[in-house]
């Protein structure tokens, strides 16, 4: 227990605990590790699910997600450069360049490894395929597809290094586009948006406040999940 938080690891919920008026007072679940069948009830004031793509799952509220597969692939800075040269390396990239039309981005970070994502269709990546086991050929394809066209929007950078590396990933990406954020029913709090890197700091502020102190903030009216209701 630290700061009032207990973290309970290698379980999943597999259900909702109600009281006898029906609300929502705590989830169901079971060790992810163990093979049995037992199953252990935590209890809350108020449940609040943060569960990112699996918040779709009928036992976390069942939010509508789209199926968002995504690729990122990683760069070693100019490892293409003769250490034995005096040439100077490239720049590093000061912002993030995106192409509107491919979808795709290229960025640095400050160890210099070079990170592509975006554009999944261009990079092989479609809904049928994204959990296909891939053979070398096909991953060493990909890895020359990524390179070429990372190049494109950053020629002189990228174009001194090499794509050693991917990853993949199913981002959260509610229907419509736009954060899902508020109660599902009472005692069942959602909370998934695709962007939840940049914005967990302000998300988790306005949550915070909604659940503690049950007010309902106007700043969050547009993201209710009652506007899939009639969907």
């Amino acid at each position: 227990m630290e700061n009032g938080v207990s973290f309970v690891s290698d379980e999943r919920v597999v259900g909702l605990v109600r009281n006898q008026d029906g609300r929502v007072v705590g989830v169901t679940a079971k060790a992810s590790v163990d093979a049995g069948e037992t199953e252990t009830e935590q209890l809350a004031d108020v449940v609040i699910v943060a569960a990112g793509a699996n918040s779709s799952d009928e036992a976390l509220g069942g939010v509508p997600l789209v199926h968002n597969p995504s690729r990122t692939y990683f760069a070693s800075p100019f490892s293409t450069l003769d250490s034995s040269t005096s040439s100077s390396p490239p720049p590093f990239l000061n912002r993030t360049l995106v192409d509107m039309v491919s979808a795709l981005y290229v960025a640095q970070r400050t160890d210099g490894t070079f990170v592509a994502g975006g554009g999944a269709l261009k990079f092989g990546l479609s809904t049928s395929n994204c959990d296909k086991l891939l053979l070398p050929e096909d991953v060493l394809k990909q890895m020359t597809e990524a390179q070429k066209l990372a190049q494109q929007l950053a020629p002189n950078p990228v174009g001194h290094s090499c794509f050693t590396h991917k990853e993949e990933a199913i981002k959260p990406m509610p229907k419509d586009g736009f954060p899902i954020l508020g109660y599902l029913e009472e005692g069942l709090y959602s909370a998934v948006t695709h962007s939840g890197m940049t914005m967990a700091p302000l998300i988790g502020q306005l949550v915070a406040a909604e659940v503690r102190e049950q007010v309902s903030l106007s700043i969050l009216d547009d993201y209710r999940p009652s506007r899939f209701d009639d969907n």
